[in-house]
């Protein structure tokens, strides 16, 4: 867990860049001139290519052994999970209380989670009431969130109007009425989406542990890797991941079957107690006191 909270907020996609070599994978923001695991030049490969046999018929195997480590596949860009909740219309999004994802967030985060309008628009309701931010002031703290959940564009009409209905509720989303552990954000967006009769997501909303299963771990999980990759990197400057030789028999695929290493997350493995402020990582409050397996283990 990191010891202190970050004052500036990262906004955009830090870039992290993956490519496969001498049967490792290295992340990295900048791409090296030479493997950090083998320390063969990388742009030998292409040089390698262009004086060996063309012809079609010739060994692979035979070709991989002259031309030496090769990269497996081209360097290609991490998907970057996290969102501008402004730019996201009739979306559910989700953000730590405090701080980011990318340098705050660890396996005892809080989580925040809020409504966007058809206008981009986000609806929360926390200690301080209900609170809406416009889309042209573009709130700082919900510049790295994650979505968990929208709705296609027909519905986008419906979803301002029964939003609209649930917030001229106007005692029941009071200052005097925020409960930490029972009544807060979390109760807010569920009322949302029961009222909403949306197929998948207010099926998923008549249970806390089922919207929260379905739609936020999924994607927590998804961001767990990626803030252990970014960490790692920012630490090292670099990362590489060993990975078991793969059978040549095998043709090469052109897309990778898993960006991420294994060990970037720990994954659902570890559990713990519900939290006691809105909801945590590791669960969400009125589950129960039960304990509660974690999101994703942010390795640090």
């Amino acid at each position: 867990m990191l010891a202190t909270t970050s004052t500036t907020t990262i906004t955009s996609d830090p870039g992290i860049l993956c490519f496969h070599h001498c049967n490792v994978k290295v992340f990295c923001f900048t791409l090296p001139h030479t493997c950090p695991h083998c320390n063969a030049p990388l742009d030998a490969d292409v040089d390698a290519d262009a004086d060996g046999d063309v012809d079609g018929d010739a060994d692979p195997s035979a070709q991989l052994d002259r031309a030496g480590p090769r990269l497996l596949l081209l360097p290609f860009r991490l998907p970057y999970p996290f969102v501008r909740a402004t730019q996201h219309p009739c979306a559910i999004v989700l953000r730590p209380s405090a701080g980011d994802f990318l340098n705050d967030y660890s396996n005892a985060t809080d989580l925040h989670i809020a409504v966007t309008t058809s206008g981009g628009d986000i609806v929360e309701f926390d200690r301080f009431g209900l609170r809406r931010h416009r889309r042209d002031d573009n709130p700082p703290e919900w510049r790295q969130s994650l979505m968990v959940g929208d709705v296609p564009e027909p519905w986008h009409d419906f979803w301002d109007e029964v939003l609209q209905q649930i917030c001229a509720q106007s005692v029941r989303w009071s200052i005097a009425s925020y409960a930490e552990e029972s009544h807060n954000c979390y109760a807010f967006v569920l009322a949302f989406l029961q009222a909403l009769g949306h197929a998948h997501l207010s099926e998923a909303a008549r249970s806390k542990t089922a919207f929260c299963e379905q739609c936020i771990v999924p994607r927590t999980t998804t961001a767990g890797k990626y803030i252990s990759l970014y960490r790692k990197i920012r630490r090292s400057g670099i990362y590489v991941h060993r990975q078991q030789p793969k059978n040549r028999s095998k043709p090469a695929s052109s897309t990778p079957p898993s960006s991420y290493p294994s060990d970037s997350c720990d994954g659902l493995g570890s559990s713990k107690k519900v939290s006691k402020k809105g909801y945590s990582s590791s669960s969400i409050t009125g589950l129960a006191t039960r304990t509660r397996p974690t999101l994703c283990t942010i390795e640090e």
